[in-house]
């Protein structure tokens, strides 16, 4: 029942996430196919263009966040230390992909940020999940283009 929910969230997050990409990208690329980039081209340049420029929340839920910034949190303060028993990000189950290594290492640092100010890490998720962005899409152009733009995935279906 509850990976069910989980699964559930996780797709409401997911489509969120696409949702604020596309009120980004299709802008981007309507202005690019005015000014005559051919369509393969605009496309890429579009995706491109919005993942580095796009600035959306941090659609992750609370509890994974909370247990991936934990064990960061503990990692950093042991290799501080010089302890060499501190995690790695795969034990930690970070995910392998550089980019949303990225995201939880930049989620890490607004929390210790705000830890540091006299929030508690709970409070600090809290804020950084609700109202901070992200510094960027965190997400390659080929996956933005095949699963999330809609006019790239019905060309690359055909």
């Amino acid at each position: 029942m509850n990976d069910m929910k989980s699964c559930i969230e996780h797709r409401e997050l997911c489509q969120q996430r696409d949702k604020e990409f596309l009120a980004l990208y299709n802008p981007t690329l309507d202005a690019l196919l005015e000014k005559g980039m051919p369509e393969s081209k605009a496309v890429r340049v579009a995706a491109e263009f919005t993942i580095a420029n796009g600035h959306p929340h941090y659609h992750v839920d609370h509890e994974r966040a909370y247990r991936c910034v934990c064990h960061l949190l503990m990692a950093e303060e042991k290799k501080g230390c010089g302890a060499r028993t501190y995690r790695t990000g795969t034990e930690m189950g970070l995910p392998k992909n550089r980019l949303r290594r990225q995201m939880w290492y930049e989620i890490t640092q607004r929390v210790r940020t705000l830890t540091q100010q006299g929030m508690s890490v709970n409070s600090a998720i809290d804020h950084v999940l609700t109202h901070c962005r992200a510094s960027r899409f965190f997400l390659s152009p080929a996956t933005a283009i095949t699963k999330i733009c809609p006019r790239a995935r019905k060309r690359a279906l055909r």
